[in-house]
Order: C-alpha cells, then structure tokens, then sequence
C-alpha cells in the first residue's frame, strides 16, 4: 500500500500536469494573451483552488507550459540527432524532424516565437524564457557542430538556428510544410560547406 504522502504527491502531479497541458493547448491555438485563467480553469476541470495552489499567477503557468515544451521539444530533437552516424548526419537529421513539427494538426508557428512576440519586452521573464530555450536549442547545434570538427562551430549553430526558426515562420505563414524541405537542402549546404573535407584527418 501506498504512503498517504505519496498518493497525495502523485495526485497534485495529475493536476499539475492537466493544468499544463490545457494551458499549453489553449495559448497555442489562441495565443497567451487571449486566454484567460477561467478558460483555463473550465476547460482542465480543476478547481481554481487547485490552480492557484500550483500557480500563483497566470505568468507563473506561462513560464511551465514554456518549460514543458521546451522539455518535449529537445527530447524529441535528441531523438532525431540520435539517428544519425555521425555529427554531419546528425545535425541534418534535426532539420528533418521538422518536417514532423509543421505537418502536425493545428500547427499555428513556433510557440516560443509566438510567446516572444506577445511579450515583447525583452526584461519579461517570459520573453526570458524563450530565450532560455532558442539557446538550448543553439548549443544542440553547436555541439554537434563542434563534434564534427566544424571549423567555426558556433558560427554554424547560429546559422541553423535562423534557419530552424525561418523554416518554421514560413511553413505557417504560407501554409506550406513542404518549404521545410528547402531549409534541409541548405542546411545541407552549410554543414558540407562548414565541415572539414573527408579524409582530411581532423
């Protein structure tokens, strides 16, 4: 039998992660701003008790949907790179997981640019945190980007970033998931550009 404490835990962790999820749905489709803690509340079917016990502020609840996609997000990009050979395929292979991301149903954009572009001020915690999360992605890049030998690593990191984040705009803004396939093509020509040549012995 389960301790009393333990049972309560895993029971405010449901809770928790219901109101995450809701929250999540609801400032995806409609934008964080345009949802309110009622709606939020109704439709999770948590007390709102509950949810103020779990969160003191709506903001508080923005920044743990953030987190939690951000958690999702490069869980499923390490998967991706994790397919690969070797760095070069690896980091190409990010780029086709996208193909994934933008075929989804209900893809409206990047959720941390859409959040960034509501709170626009770059001293909101919010604005901060997805920041937080485009450089986690970043360091993905350059991680393999160095594991590869790419003679300016970090320079490459962020052209993929730009090129990740662009990718996903334009999918939505045009309504078109096959642009993801030009944004693999010149990822691939960045990474053959940026690696050294094989055989070189570096």
């Amino acid at each position: 039998m389960k301790p009393p404490e333990r049972s309560k835990e895993k029971a405010e962790s449901r809770v928790r992660g219901k109101l995450v999820e809701t929250a999540a749905d609801l400032f995806y489709r409609h934008g964080i701003e345009n949802v309110g803690i009622n709606e939020v509340i109704e439709r999770s079917g948590v007390a709102r008790m509950s949810l103020y016990y779990h969160f003191k502020s709506k903001d508080d609840l923005i920044l743990a949907v953030l987190d939690h996609a951000a958690e999702i997000r490069l869980t499923g990009l390490e998967e991706s790179v994790g397919e690969g050979k070797d760095p070069g395929s690896r980091l190409l292979g990010a780029f086709r997981s996208l193909k994934g991301i933008v075929e989804a149903e209900g893809f409206r954009g990047c959720a941390f640019i859409n959040a960034a572009t509501e709170r626009a001020d770059p001293g909101d915690p919010i604005h901060g945190r997805v920041a937080r999360y485009k450089s986690a992605l970043r360091e993905v890049f350059a991680s393999l980007a160095k594991e590869a030998g790419a003679a300016q690593a970090d320079l490459l990191a962020w052209q993929l970033l730009i090129l990740w984040d662009g990718a996903v705009t334009e999918a939505y803004i045009q309504q078109r998931p096959d642009l993801v396939d030009a944004a693999v093509s010149a990822a691939e020509t960045l990474i053959r550009s940026s690696l050294p040549p094989a055989g070189s012995g570096r």
